[in-house]
């Protein structure tokens, strides 16, 4: 038998002893057999090796039992059921086991350090779809390792990513770090957050905000670039040329709900595509903005850092990519929502 895993035996050792002593137990006595720090082990080491479906996960726990039962330290008995495999795992406490993973193997941004750049992004679990259940994962990312230093559930067809993310932010102590976001999460309560946390956010300007978006359409019209950078890069048969221009945001005119956001700076992102085999060329132009202090001294190197950070948050598209084609996380069908929650919780 191959026991090799992507993980040091005292990471084992170290989540075992966790699950054992912090995890709650929320079970009725009667009738329970099999103990939660044996199955959850068990999936863990089961996805690591690669199986990825239910079945798949069972057979695995079931033909290593003995060495699970070693490595736990839990007494012997019949494995447990095909069909009470995903009962068992939507009873636990997505909470109470998203603490203990993170005690164990989180990333924990020290706030007392220099700020890092974070990227904040949500993925549908769609395997729970089909039943009606809407169920996503919100994540936090490290702009550089691609490490997730954060997460949080969302759950329910009507719920709505935004006030996850404040809350995420709040918990994890994200909003005084430097947090990049999708467009949907500028509004001025989210913005304001990160503000008056001391922390910095960009975040792009869509139609759903129309009016400021106009006025940052006509501000490089009326205004002159405080800095800019163009980059190229040559990947995958294409050739991209990325122009970022920089300019204050003092000249316009806000509404009076930004007061608190400390909007400052808008980064304009011309992005020009040749694919190389079509000869063909496209361009498209992209808003963003910021609460990031201008400094005359290092206006070069803020347009660059914004410009890297825009580019970066899209980069952790990449963890989604692992999730779905490494994980096959989109195929995975459950039938009940705290189920996906934990198997993605525990991937």
């Amino acid at each position: 038998m191959n026991s090799e895993l992507p993980v040091s035996n005292e990471q084992i050792t170290s989540f075992v002893d966790l699950l054992k002593n912090n995890l709650p137990e929320h079970r009725d006595n009667r009738g329970k057999r099999h103990t939660l720090v044996w199955v959850i082990v068990g999936f863990v080491l089961a996805t690591l090796v690669g199986r990825q479906k239910l079945s798949s996960i069972h057979r695995y726990i079931c033909n290593r039992a003995n060495w699970l039962y070693e490595i736990t330290q839990t007494q012997k008995i019949k494995p447990i059921s095909r069909a009470h495999l995903p009962r068992f795992l939507n009873g636990l406490d997505w909470s109470a086991l998203n603490e203990l993973i993170e005690r164990c193997f989180g990333i924990k941004i020290d706030c007392t350090q220099s700020k890092k750049w974070i990227a904040i992004d949500g993925k549908a679990l769609r395997g729970t779809l089909d039943a009606g259940d809407k169920q996503n994962i919100v994540l936090a990312i490290d702009h550089h390792t691609r490490e997730v230093v954060a997460q949080a559930r969302q759950s329910g067809d009507k719920s709505s990513e935004i006030p996850v993310v404040r809350e995420l932010l709040k918990d994890s102590g994200l909003e005084k770090q430097k947090v990049s976001l999708d467009a949907h999460h500028f509004n001025p309560i989210t913005t304001a957050q990160i503000h008056q946390a001391n922390g910095i956010y960009l975040t792009q300007v869509k139609e759903s905000q129309a009016i400021f978006l106009k006025q940052c359409k006509s501000l490089p019209i009326q205004s002159t670039p405080l800095a800019e950078t163009i980059s190229h890069e040559k990947a995958h048969g294409r050739v991209t040329t990325r122009r970022a221009q920089l300019f204050s945001l003092d000249s316009l005119s806000l509404d009076s709900r930004w007061k608190s956001s400390g909007l400052s700076v808008l980064i304009v992102m011309e992005r020009e595509t040749v694919e190389i085999a079509k000869q063909k060329t496209t361009f498209d132009t992209s808003y963003y903005v910021s609460n990031s202090a201008i400094e005359s001294s290092s206006i070069q190197a803020l347009t660059e850092e914004l410009a890297g950070a825009i580019r970066f948050h899209w980069g952790v598209e990449s963890n989604n990519w692992i999730r779905d084609v490494t994980f096959n996380e989109d195929h995975i069908k459950t039938k009940a929502g705290n189920q996906a929650q934990i198997m993605a919780l525990l991937r």
